[in-house]
């Protein structure tokens, strides 16, 4: 491990035995796990609108491109059919579970992070919707916010362009919530792309309301972009990408938000077992 993960281990191991850590977990946590990714979830209905996937990046357009033409029956059940499956919780799952932290939020529709909390004893509080944010389950010691929401209530799951249009409006009280912890508890991102519009418009408001050197420092663990991941691109196309990628690091730091780049995707597993090994 260089430097730079090794200080942020210690430091975010004193946030955790500081009560003032968090988690965020996007898609690419649950992959491993054998769930699909956004383009294989939405691969059958890009065939349908004779478009290629792999040549697709604006997904949440493409859902509304379906729905727009259709209904929103078949996104509902292939929401249901592919993660309502249960799936047994990767490594990282079990490690982050053990971890004595209090708030989870993730945008993944999977039942993962609740289940390995439930398997380590963990009293789980989940917020799937906005009636549940009013509701507190006794004795909670680990609360869970699927602010896209949950395989069990696919028709109000976050994955249409109108969803996300509406998200502040319709779905405020997850806005607030998250919100106020980004600006009281330091964040850890894993497994996410920072491309969910969502939660660049609360950074923003974030960066508007408070000092830059006001707001606290927050992490993401990323994979380097290397050549033999993208056989698809030219070398030229992959400079391209690459020096856009690095640009796309540089700009998270305006909220904040300190970027770790690793190799190979194993290495998340070897830094959150070192932050664990700190904490116990």
């Amino acid at each position: 491990m260089n430097r730079e993960i090794r200080n942020f281990i210690k430091n975010y191991a004193k946030e955790i035995e500081n009560q003032s850590a968090a988690l965020f977990i996007g898609a690419g946590f649950s992959q491993s796990s054998g769930y699909v990714n956004w383009k294989g979830l939405l691969k059958d209905i890009a065939e349908e609108l004779e478009l290629d996937i792999n040549r697709e990046n604006d997904l949440v357009s493409l859902a509304q491109y379906y729905c727009n033409q259709n209904t929103r029956t078949k996104i509902n059940q292939l929401i249901k059919d592919n993660f309502s499956e249960v799936k047994v919780p990767t490594e990282n799952h079990k490690i982050i579970a053990r971890f004595p932290i209090f708030t989870y939020w993730t945008t993944n529709y999977d039942s993962l992070i609740e289940e390995s909390l439930k398997e380590n004893y963990r009293v789980v509080d989940v917020k799937r919707k906005n009636s549940d944010l009013s509701l507190t389950r006794p004795n909670r010691d680990a609360i869970v916010y699927k602010m896209h929401g949950d395989n069990s209530i696919p028709e109000e799951a976050v994955i249409l362009k109108e969803d996300y249009e509406m998200y502040y409006k319709k779905y405020s009280p997850f806005v607030n919530a998250l919100n106020g912890d980004l600006i009281s508890k330091t964040f850890l991102f894993l497994g996410f792309s920072f491309s969910d519009p969502n939660i660049n418009y609360i950074f923003s408001k974030i960066k508007i309301e408070y000092n830059k050197d006001n707001i606290r420092q927050h992490y993401a663990i990323m994979k380097k972009m290397r050549k033999e991941d993208f056989p698809e691109l030219s070398i030229e196309d992959f400079e391209y990408s690459k020096r856009k990628f690095s640009l796309f690091i540089d700009d998270l730091k305006r909220y904040r938000i300190k970027v770790l780049l690793i190799d190979e995707y194993n290495e998340i597993t070897k830094i959150l077992k070192t932050i664990e090994k700190k904490l116990f």
